[in-house]
């Protein structure tokens, strides 16, 4: 931790002694031709990352509220900080994914948004879980909406549809029913033990 720490102090310092790390060399002259996504299909890639990243900072949120010692639910805690590393992870991909097309050479400065996280409390765990499948839905309306977008004439990405359909929209769909089913579960719990019952659906999470 402390050389973690004398690091940042370290780049914090170099970075005030000499402004931006910009390299100074000229850009050599290459064809552009393989640079070839359109301006909807990157704009919609953009505001994935942005979804993605909203939605790793609300599970955050919700990690951290089930972590506090007036809750202390675990289960939950641990359940929403993994959703949290996923969605992140996934707005890292799209990153990566962009850098490949050649689509970060400018404007990358605001590519993300830091969110303000609306909700940072909940009733119980079932209105937790409930927010999960709604944010899970609104990030899968934004791939397909992204898919949609890419995939019509004149853009016709088929390599990013094809990732898209095949790896983020498969995932997309297994979360939603895996959340449902554990949000059916936990309220058949509740119905019949009440507070007993979260207690104990939180020891299988």
């Amino acid at each position: 931790m402390v050389k973690l720490i004398a690091s940042l102090l370290l780049l914090a310092v170099v970075a005030q002694a000499y402004g931006d790390f910009k390299c100074s060399l000229a850009v050599p002259e290459i064809t552009k031709d393989w640079v070839d996504m359109k301006d909807a299909c990157i704009k919609g890639m953009r505001h994935q990352i942005q979804e993605e990243i909203n939605a790793s900072y609300q599970y955050l949120a919700m990690g951290a509220y089930f972590s506090r010692d007036t809750v202390n639910r675990p289960g939950f805690a641990e359940h929403f900080f993994k959703a949290a590393k996923e969605e992140r992870e996934h707005g890292s991909k799209l990153v990566e994914y962009l850098s490949m097309r050649g689509q970060l050479t400018e404007g990358v400065s605001d590519l993300i948004t830091v969110p303000t996280v609306a909700k940072q409390e909940w009733t119980d765990g079932a209105a937790a879980l409930s927010d999960a499948l709604d944010l899970e839905i609104k990030v899968t309306k934004s791939i397909r909406k992204l898919i949609q977008t890419c995939e019509n004439k004149p853009y016709n990405h088929y390599h990013l549809v094809d990732y898209l359909t095949g790896v983020y929209l498969e995932e997309q769909l297994h979360g939603q029913r895996e959340l449902a089913g554990k949000l059916t579960t936990l309220k058949k719990m509740m119905d019949t033990n009440g507070e007993l019952g979260e207690f104990l659906f939180d020891k299988t999470l």
